[in-house]
């Protein structure tokens, strides 16, 4: 999703969830940070490095395979801490 550079306005093609972004127009540096990751629309705070008066907040929606992956990570995530549950409930069982 393009957003507007805080410092020039010209749009940047990639996502403020990047880790390194650099405006391909004014060359400024931007750091992002999530401000509401919840929600439909995950929320970004972006601004120029070292100038804090550029900060404004980007939204950013969900694209299917970011839906995709939090499935699977939800799904296995889960599996997991159900299966460690099951693992502490039969050692304690077993050493009692």
């Amino acid at each position: 999703m393009a957003f507007p550079c805080p410092g020039c306005g010209a749009p940047i093609d990639e996502g403020p969830d990047r880790l390194f972004l650099r405006c391909p127009s004014c060359s400024a540096r931007l750091r992002c940070r999530a401000i509401d990751a919840g929600g439909l629309h995950p929320t970004f705070e972006v601004e120029v490095a070292g100038r804090p008066e550029t900060r404004r907040p980007v939204p950013l929606p969900w694209d299917e395979s970011q839906r995709r992956r939090l499935s699977r990570w939800l799904v296995a995530s889960t599996a997991a801490t159900v299966g460690l549950v099951l693992v502490l409930f039969l050692l304690a069982r077993l050493l009692r």
